[in-house]
């Protein structure tokens, strides 16, 4: 078993998307990864959070994987509720505007996050386990040691209450970068002669 930690590490690595009521909109700068309700003018919230250097070797067996944030504000106010998948990339490319985050392929495998309990400011969170999204990007033909990959945690179907502050917020790299979100993952590699998942690779 093997375990790789891995912290968001750029400003361009993490953004957030929300909803206006009439457009969307991408702040590569926002100094909080948010997602939920916020107000009439901000909600559908949700992010794209890239980690690099995922020096994960193709063939490997995700064991567990989740996400940890830490809080930015106090917040209590329920249902939250939200979904995480992946980019379906071999080497996810950092982001730059709406259009580009809009058009990144999501994974098939998605797990929901929902009904999140409250969170206090300056605590850490962690999501439920989402080891399926991982694999299948471990999985891809093209991955190779080292590539970067894209989580997308968000509430951009508007299934949270829509209450003011009905969200959740963390902090960004652009608030404080030692706060910024985390991504942890056990795994175990392929065994000699390429056997993983229970078959002979290649």
């Amino acid at each position: 078993m093997a375990t790789l930690n891995r912290q968001v590490a750029a400003s361009a690595d993490d953004c957030r998307v929300q909803w206006n009521g009439s457009a969307w909109s991408c702040q590569l700068t926002a100094t909080r990864n948010s997602a939920g309700y916020n107000t009439s003018t901000n909600y559908k919230q949700g992010n794209g959070l890239r980690f690099t250097n995922i020096t994960i070797p193709k063939g490997a067996t995700i064991t567990v994987t989740y996400l940890t944030f830490t809080s930015a504000a106090n917040r209590s106010n329920t249902i939250v509720k939200s979904k995480i998948r992946g980019e379906d990339a071999d080497n996810a490319a950092a982001f730059s505007d709406y259009a580009d985050y809009d058009s990144r392929p999501r994974t098939t495998a998605v797990v929901n996050w929902d009904d999140i309990p409250a969170w206090t400011v300056d605590v850490e969170c962690d999501s439920p386990d989402f080891t399926s999204v991982i694999q299948e990007i471990i999985d891809r033909a093209g991955w190779a040691s080292g590539n970067a990959l894209v989580i997308f945690w968000d509430d951009h179907d508007n299934r949270s209450t829509n209450s003011n502050y009905t969200n959740r917020h963390a902090y960004s790299y652009d608030d404080t970068p030692a706060k910024a979100p985390k991504l942890h993952i056990e795994y175990t590699p392929a065994a000699a002669g390429g056997r993983s998942h229970g078959y002979i690779l290649g």
